[in-house]
C-alpha cells in the first residue's frame, strides 16, 4: 500500500495487530481511513487529469502553431522560387542578347568581307574577258595579210600598256575573335542593378517647370522638344532653355528612377538642386566659350548627357565635361540617387546595367529634383513606370 502512495503511517495502522483480528473492532475506524485515502486519490486524479487537460490544450497550440510556421514557411518558398526563376531568366536573356550581338556583328564582318572578295572576283572577271578578248585580236591579226599586219599598232599599244590589276587586300582573318564575356563582372553589375531598382520609385514630370518649347503627355511621363530647330548662336539658348523637372522632392533616402532616350541624338538628364529651377538666363552664359560649364555640381547639377548623336559626356567641376566611353549606346539609362552618401550614379540598362557614370562624395545643401533635357531634338524622353 506504501509503494501505491498510501501515507506509511495509515498503512501501518490499518496492519498492525492482524488484518482479520481487529476487523470487526475497528471496522468504523478503517472505514474512516479507506475513505480518507480514497478521497485524497481522488484529489490527485482530478489533479492529474487537470494537468493533462493543461498539457493537452498545450500540445493543440503547438500542433495550431507548428501547422502555422509550416504554411508560412511553404508560403514563403514560392515567391522565392519565382524571384530565382526570374532572376536567372533575365541573366539568360542578358547571356542570348550577348550571343545575338556578337552573332550580329560576326554576320557584318563575313558580309563585309563577302562583298570585298565578291567585288574582286567580279573585276577579275571583267579583266579576264577582256584580256582574252585582247589575245584573240591579236591571234587574228598574226594570221591575216600584210596589210593587216600594218594597221595592228593601236592593238599593239593597248597590248603593251595592259597590265593586269591586282586585288587589294583580301580579308583572310577576323578582326576580332570572340572572347567570352566575363560572367563574374556580369554577374556583379547584374546585382548591383538588380539591388539600385529596389529602389524604384514612380517620378513623373512637373508640368509647371516645363519650358514652353516643350510639350509633355497627358500621364506627365513623356516629354517632347516642339520648338523650331535653329542653327548658328541661337542654337545653344534653344539647346538649353528646354528643360523640365520631375514632381517628386528627394531630401533624404535612395531612389532610383530610367528614363527611356531611344534614337535621340541628344539629352541631358541627372539631378538638380530644387533651387536653381529648370530655367535660366543664357545671356548670363553667352560669354562662355562653354556654355555646358552650366551643368556642374558647384551649379547645383549632377548630370551627364549626349551631344551630336555620339559624344556622351558627364559634366564634373574639375572640367566642363568629361567625354565617356560607351561600348553600346544607352536606349534606355537608369539614374540612381543616395543623398545621405552623396552619391548619383548612371546605369546604361540597355548594356545589362553596366555603370556609365558616378558623382560621388557630394554633401547636397538642399532638396534635389530629377532633372530632364531632350534639347532640340523631337524625339521623346520616356519615364519607365518601376519594372516595366
Amino acid at each position: 500500500l506504501c509503494g501505491a502512495g498510501l501515507p506509511w503511517r495509515k498503512t501501518a495502522a490499518l496492519l498492525s495487530g492482524g488484518w482479520e483480528g481487529h476487523l470487526l473492532e475497528h471496522r468504523g475506524h478503517h472505514t474512516f481511513l479507506v475513505e480518507e485515502v480514497a478521497q485524497e486519490y481522488q484529489e490527485k486524479f482530478q489533479e492529474s487529469l487537470k494537468k493533462l487537460k493543461n498539457e493537452e490544450q498545450e500540445a493543440e497550440k503547438l500542433t495550431a502553431f507548428i501547422r502555422e510556421k509550416k504554411t508560412c514557411w511553404k508560403n514563403q518558398m514560392e515567391p522565392e522560387r519565382h524571384r530565382i526563376q526570374t532572376e536567372f531568366n533575365q541573366l539568360r536573356n542578358i547571356l542570348d542578347r550577348v550571343e545575338q550581338r556578337e552573332l550580329k556583328k560576326l554576320e557584318e564582318e563575313e558580309k563585309k568581307g563577302l562583298r570585298i572578295i565578291e567585288e574582286a572576283e567580279n573585276d577579275l572577271v571583267h579583266q579576264s574577258q577582256s584580256l582574252r578578248e585582247l589575245i584573240l585580236d591579236l591571234e587574228r591579226r598574226c594570221q591575216g595579210s600584210t596589210m593587216e599586219l600594218l594597221q595592228v599598232s593601236r592593238v599593239l599599244s593597248r597590248s603593251e600598256f595592259w597590265t593586269l590589276r591586282k586585288p587589294e587586300a583580301l580579308p583572310t582573318k577576323l578582326r576580332s575573335m570572340f572572347r567570352a564575356p566575363d560572367l563574374k563582372r556580369m554577374l556583379r553589375v547584374f546585382r548591383e542593378l538588380t539591388d539600385v531598382q529596389s529602389y524604384w520609385v514612380d517620378v513623373t514630370l512637373n508640368p509647371h517647370t516645363a519650358n514652353l518649347n516643350l510639350v509633355l503627355a497627358k500621364n506627365r511621363r513623356q516629354v517632347r522638344f516642339v520648338g523650331a530647330k535653329v542653327s548658328g548662336p541661337s542654337c545653344l539658348e534653344k539647346h538649353y532653355d528646354c528643360s523640365v523637372l520631375g514632381s517628386q522632392h528627394f531630401s533624404s533616402g535612395k531612389h532610383y528612377w530610367e528614363v527611356d532616350v531611344a534614337k535621340k541624338t541628344a539629352w541631358i538628364l541627372g539631378v538638380c538642386s530644387n533651387s536653381v529651377g529648370p530655367t535660366f538666363s543664357f545671356n548670363h552664359y553667352a560669354q562662355n566659350h562653354n556654355a555646358y560649364s552650366r551643368y556642374q555640381p558647384q551649379r547645383g547639377y549632377w548630370v551627364i548627357g549626349l551631344q551630336h548623336n555620339h559624344e556622351y559626356r558627364a559634366y564634373e567641376d574639375s572640367s566642363p565635361s568629361l567625354l565617356l566611353s560607351m561600348t553600346v549606346p544607352p536606349r534606355r539609362v537608369g539614374v540612381f540617387l543616395d543623398y545621405e552618401a552623396g552619391i548619383v550614379s548612371f546605369y546604361n540598362v540597355t548594356n545589362h546595367g553596366f555603370p556609365i557614370y558616378t558623382f560621388s562624395k557630394y554633401y547636397f545643401p538642399t532638396t534635389l529634383c530629377p532633372y530632364f533635357n531632350p534639347c532640340n531634338c523631337v524625339i521623346p524622353m520616356t519615364l519607365r513606370r518601376p519594372s516595366s
